[in-house]
């Protein structure tokens, strides 16, 4: 089967091959700050796993992955791309379950993901990177609302590209950042406000910043966010009954 996911967008127009690997120079940058430059690294939509050759093109090691990838097509393209290379190991998952939480890890990443798991799928694999990642957690959603959902809107009609075309209703609700008066379908009517509060349930927020315009999010095409797990309260364990004398 044709990989037209990448084709599309990673081997086609310029433009748009910019506006997706932005996300992983991003990671690329945001490790080099926190002078991480090797890790054992957990993916969540993990795609190819090509996450692995960025992170390498940019300097950092990768000593081991995990990646949980839930289209069975790509898991069978991906695997014997990896095969040679022990470190690497690539499950096919559809639901946090299957993460081994007895494992742990420096970095956790989850790019351009959380929009496509069903709702109730969400705070399962969020509650599981927290508790295997004991370094910073990399997110990026994307931007479906205000000025960016109408530029996609506009895009899809004017220049015929790939995307889901909103109902006008739909796409005025979007560009007054209404979200929640829209059907909801992966990139169809998520919010990202939503989602950063679902995911600092989860995470200390040490960083939510646009791509490309840092301080203005609905003029950004994907926001990225940074975070570290919460400290979970620990059980208290009653001590042995003492005898009376």
């Amino acid at each position: 089967m044709p990989d037209t996911y990448n084709d599309r967008l990673f081997h086609g127009n310029r433009a748009r091959r910019f506006l997706h690997e932005r996300r992983f120079w991003w990671l690329v940058d945001r490790l080099r700050r926190l002078h991480i430059s090797r890790a054992a690294v957990i993916e969540i939509g993990c795609y190819d796993a090509k996450t692995i050759s960025y992170l390498e093109r940019g300097g950092i090691a990768v000593t081991r992955y995990v990646g949980y990838e839930a289209d069975a097509d790509v898991f069978a393209r991906a695997q014997p791309q990896w095969a040679s290379r022990l470190e690497i190991t690539l499950v096919k998952s559809n639901a946090s379950s299957d993460i081994d939480l007895s494992a742990t890890f420096d970095v956790g990443i989850c790019m351009e993901t959380l929009e496509h798991l069903p709702d109730d799928l969400v705070d399962g694999y969020l509650d599981a990177l927290a508790r295997v990642v004991r370094g910073p957690v990399f997110f990026t959603i994307p931007v479906e609302r205000g000025a960016m959902l109408i530029a996609k809107q506009l895009g899809y009609r004017i220049f015929g590209m790939y995307g889901d075309r909103l109902s006008w209703r739909d796409l005025l609700n979007g560009a007054l950042s209404r979200t929640d008066r829209i059907p909801r379908h992966e990139h169809r009517g998520f919010d990202d406000r939503r989602m950063l509060e679902r995911i600092a349930r989860y995470f200390t927020v040490t960083e939510s910043t646009g791509l490309f315009v840092p301080y203005f999010t609905t003029l950004n095409f994907t926001l990225g966010i940074v975070g570290t797990a919460k400290q979970r309260p620990q059980k208290h364990q009653p001590g042995p009954k003492l005898l009376p004398a």
